[in-house]
């Protein structure tokens, strides 16, 4: 396995995809952190760090979905992967292997964005006004749920070797995720009560809202967008369900990897 992952280490740090990812991240927080120094130049707004640093966690599972896809798609195109089996491999340490990368390789983009924050926008606009054990927090929230999506991911770009649908699968399933628990959000922020004392009849309640918020919870895209509010109040819920996501999909991955008829 030593191998297969110093190979595909290898080939990501040479890889344009992985290179353009890692700057377009970097620049998304600059560019976030000279908006927010516009603002206070040009109208003396009040402005802090804290509305920049986390919105990386709305950005990364596209981003991964598209790194990811086609990553592990240029295996198959190439007939890399089947010269993997072929040499001798297993197909758990290909799929590991694969999966290990992908997070890696997840988490710099991150870091990339993260460090644009510090770089640029630390003397621009300040730092953090929330804690430090907050932020870390948050960080690390955030990252355990990059993990769901990369094991999310590389299932399907294993699964699927055809490297034109692999990327839209992915891509699809987080630009649907995201619309779909928009309106989750929005039902979930409707007030009880309005702030003139009258009862808001379009509140759920009940049984319903405990669905909604379990799917909110449950799903990386939901947990990343309460990550990018800075809400942790659920964090140790959504990181099991993280975990579980990634026992899961890995599981059934390596499952159906395992007895793909791969050509």
């Amino acid at each position: 396995m030593s191998k297969l992952l110093y190979a595909n280490f290898f080939r990501m740090v040479k890889n344009k995809l992985f290179l353009i990812g890692m700057g377009f991240m970097f620049l998304a927080g600059s560019f976030l952190c000279f908006q927010q120094y516009r603002q206070l130049i040009g109208y003396h707004a009040q402005v802090k760090l804290d509305s920049t640093f986390f919105v990386y966690t709305l950005m990364i599972g596209v981003i991964s979905a598209i790194f990811c896809s086609l990553f592990v798609g240029v295996e198959y195109n190439d007939g890399t992967m089947r010269n993997k089996i072929i040499a001798g491999h297993k197909r758990t340490e290909i799929y590991f292997s694969n999966l290990i990368v992908n997070i890696v390789a997840s988490f710099l983009m991150c870091v990339s964005y993260m460090l644009a924050n510090v770089i640029v926008g630390i003397p621009m606009i300040g730092t953090l006004r929330i804690s430090t054990t907050k932020t870390l927090l948050i960080v690390v929230g955030s990252l355990i749920t990059v993990v769901a999506f990369c094991s999310i991911f590389t299932m399907i770009s294993l699964l699927v070797s055809n490297k034109a649908i692999a990327p839209i699968i992915c891509i699809l399933f987080v630009f649907l995720s995201i619309a779909f628990l928009n309106e989750v959000q929005r039902i979930l922020d409707n007030p009880k009560i309005w702030y003139d004392g009258t009862v808001n009849t379009a509140y759920v309640g009940g049984r319903e809202r405990e669905q909604l918020e379990f799917i909110y919870n449950v799903l990386p895209a939901g947990q990343e967008m309460q990550y990018a509010r800075k809400n942790i109040k659920n964090m140790n819920e959504m990181s099991l369900y993280s975990v579980g996501v990634t026992v899961i999909t890995t599981g059934i991955g390596i499952f159906f990897f395992k007895r793909k008829n791969i050509k």
